[in-house]
């Protein structure tokens, strides 16, 4: 089986000769071809060969798109600071205040380097992998692009005392996600993965996330012109997924090491997809056969659930991390019976 078939076979419940699995490695192309960060997010043909040194490299059955959420702030005019190791970071937000980002023109995809850098490296990697594996767009969340323009405390201020104010930011940046999920669609994704921390009880109030934040997810991932998986950001979210089981559009939840698939499945019933169990940022500095201990735990774990994907969660894989490490992954996933 192709791996776009091995994971169509999990979306749809059906057998595959074995289990996908997928690891975020979107930096990890740049350790393995040796281009700097600072080329690698800025030319698609760069970033594209290092996926294809991923591909040839580890195998997952999933490729994602640059993972630097950063370039979407850079877009409403965010300041970004580079870092050696990983994307870079926001260092000033976009806005002073809210109303200035309500007197701002929406960013547009043709007319911006880091928005064209993302949707083009989709383009070139469908291309290049020709159906043969997926690619996974990764996308900011309205939510969370919310706090990244304007700022944390604005945000929160905001979300607690002015709904009515929140509610128009959440209009400018769910529109966002949609010009933006509608031009990857286009390039040749085959879902948008977005994670989203500003809907999580952990972070706010579950009542804010129900009457002003869900709402504003349910409208963006409706209008989205594909499907939405929901990444859990940071945060444990399986106790949390009878919020979400219901968001439109949404294929499957990828969720953190630390949440229970049990408690998961109990939540959202058999027909979403699960994706998870390894945590992406602890993959340098476990040992192999600790990697492909946990590995077959999981998939023991998840033997009768055919909607489950083995990926690594959270943030990407580090550029440090030992290539062992990660062909501990492939091959307890190839040698799991």
């Amino acid at each position: 089986m192709t791996s776009a078939q091995r994971v169509m076979a999990a979306i749809t419940g059906d057998k595959a000769d074995r289990r996908p699995f997928t690891l975020t490695l979107s930096l990890y192309g740049a350790a393995l071809t040796g281009c700097p960060l600072p080329v690698y997010h800025a030319d698609p043909a760069k970033y594209l060969e290092g996926q294809l040194a991923v591909r040839d490299a580890v195998g997952p059955d999933i490729l994602f798109s640059p993972f630097v959420l950063p370039l979407e702030g850079r877009a409403f005019g965010c300041t970004l600071a580079d870092q050696q190791t990983g994307p870079p970071n926001v260092r000033k937000p976009a806005f002073r205040s809210i109303e200035e980002l309500l007197d701002h023109p929406q960013p547009r995809v043709d007319a911006d380097p880091g928005l064209a850098y993302l949707v083009e490296s989709v383009r070139l990697m469908a291309q290049a992998l020709d159906d043969e594996a997926p690619v996974a767009g990764i996308l900011t969340a309205p939510t969370d692009l919310a706090a990244m323009i304007l700022g944390l405390e604005p945000w929160l201020e905001a979300l607690l005392f002015d709904p009515d104010m929140a509610r128009r930011v959440l209009e400018i940046t769910g529109a966002h996600f949609r010009t933006m999920s509608a031009a990857m669609m286009e390039a040749g994704t085959a879902c948008i993965v977005t994670p989203i921390m500003f809907c999580n009880p952990r972070i706010i109030n579950p009542e804010l996330a129900r009457t002003t934040v869900l709402p504003a997810l349910r409208e963006a991932f409706a209008a989205a012109p594909g499907p939405v998986v929901f990444h859990h950001g940071g945060n444990p979210l399986s106790q949390y997924l009878g919020l979400f089981k219901d968001v439109p559009n949404v294929l499957g939840f990828v969720l953190d090491e630390r949440d229970s698939f049990i408690e998961a499945r109990q939540a959202l019933g058999p027909e979403h997809l699960l994706m998870g169990g390894l945590s992406g940022p602890h993959m340098s500095a476990r040992k192999p056969q600790d990697i492909r201990l946990r590995v077959k735990q999981v998939l023991d774990d998840r033997r009768e659930d055919a909607r489950f994907i083995l990926a690594s969660s959270h943030a990407d894989v580090p550029l440090d991390t030992p290539l062992e490490n990660l062909l501990a992954v492939r091959d307890a996933v190839r040698e799991h019976v």
